[in-house]
């Protein structure tokens, strides 16, 4: 489920948020296996994630 707002950050803010999700199949946990993952698939995903919180707040 994806938050509504979402619509209103900008686009490698919701790249970042889909990709999150999407790496929550593989580990449901926010472990250090989890983003060891997210930083393979996505290296700059803190950025991205600061501007999705920016845009978000």
């Amino acid at each position: 489920m994806l938050n509504r707002r979402l619509i209103e950050a900008p686009l490698d803010a919701i790249d970042y948020v889909i990709t999150h999700e999407l790496c929550h199949v593989t580990e449901p946990h926010h472990g250090a296996t989890f983003f060891e993952l997210l930083g393979k698939v996505m290296p700059d995903w803190r950025r991205r994630k600061q501007r999705r919180e920016r845009a978000m707040a």
